[in-house]
């Protein structure tokens, strides 16, 4: 079943602590909207013990003002060894490993991590979600406070492409 709307990726401003890791994320977005994200994670020393946060808000009828849908904090280290702690998460993540090769396991090596092409699939996202622009907030902290990155992923929810294919099937 092809679902009747599509994900397009806007902007990641981000920060990272350079003591600990080198990041590049870029946005692609294609002429037919199709929008991926490739991202290079070279981690500079070996991490563990690694929190994170991450919240989705959705804009409502007023421009810049986003609804809070949600806000979760897990141990990323415990999360990777039973999934199961974080089904939102689980369901994410693991259609995001099928795209490089990501972090799998703590504590996070030394070494490059990679990222390419990923696409939001659109199956793992309700059907009822509107037709809106939103934001993915995400924040890896070690057990100290200290940040590892932070940024917010904002993005666009657009249906029109599932109207165009309801008027093309309606008519005929």
């Amino acid at each position: 079943m092809t679902r009747a709307f599509k994900v397009i990726l806007t902007s990641f401003p981000h920060e990272f602590n350079d003591k600990l890791l080198d990041v590049k994320f870029q946005i692609q977005n294609s002429s037919n909207t199709e929008s991926s994200v490739n991202v290079q994670l070279n981690v500079l020393e070996d991490i563990d013990d690694i929190s994170l946060t991450y919240a989705l808000g959705i804009e409502g009828n007023q421009a810049n003002n986003y609804t809070v849908l949600l806000n979760r904090k897990v141990h990323f280290c415990k999360f990777l060894m039973q999934r199961t702690l974080d089904n939102t998460l689980r369901t994410i993540y693991e259609d995001i490993l099928k795209r490089g090769t990501f972090i799998k396991m703590c504590p996070l090596k030394k070494g490059s991590y990679t990222l390419r092409e990923y696409r939001i699939d659109e199956e793992l996202l309700p059907q009822y979600v509107p037709e809106a622009n939103f934001y993915v907030d995400m924040k890896l902290e070690k057990a100290n406070g200290d940040m590892i990155l932070k940024g917010r992923l904002h993005g666009k929810i657009d249906k029109s492409k599932g109207f165009n294919n309801l008027k093309m099937f309606s008519m005929g």
